[in-house]
């Protein structure tokens, strides 16, 4: 009699567990088709890292020293006092020499190499700044 107690009783564990996995898929299921699609990105040859992030450093014209060249350009035109602008990179290090106006004083050629360090850095920070100025 234990033999078929034990029997019966595994039957009813298995009809009981097929029954909540049924549920479990239905309940699943339940959801409409814009909930249940997966997002994904364009095979852009980076596995979709640059459509999910377009900040990361991985296309070739994202970083280059022309366009950061261009952007402490950029960066330093809205300052009075620059006449001309040299930039220069080695490896992290980023060299600006700046052609300083005559008319200016001592005094106003050091603030304004101060201004110039502090904005370029600002902007560049992935870069070790080095401002010169020069009359």
């Amino acid at each position: 009699m234990e033999k078929k107690s034990l029997q019966s009783f595994s039957r009813i564990a298995f009809v009981m567990m097929l029954t909540a996995a049924f549920l479990f898929v239905v309940a699943g299921c339940g959801n409409s088709k814009q909930e249940n699609r997966l997002k994904t990105y364009g095979h852009d040859g980076y596995m979709g890292y640059s459509n999910s992030n377009p900040n990361l450093p991985n296309r070739y014209q994202y970083l280059n020293y022309d366009a950061d060249g261009k952007m402490v350009e950029q960066v330093l035109e809205p300052l009075t006092g620059i006449e001309r602008t040299q930039i220069y990179f080695n490896g992290t290090a980023l060299h600006v020499n700046i052609k300083v106006n005559k008319s200016l004083s001592d005094a106003q050629a050091e603030q304004l190499l101060a201004k110039a360090q502090s904005v370029v850095q600002y902007n560049m920070p992935r870069y070790d700044v080095h401002v010169e100025a020069k009359k």
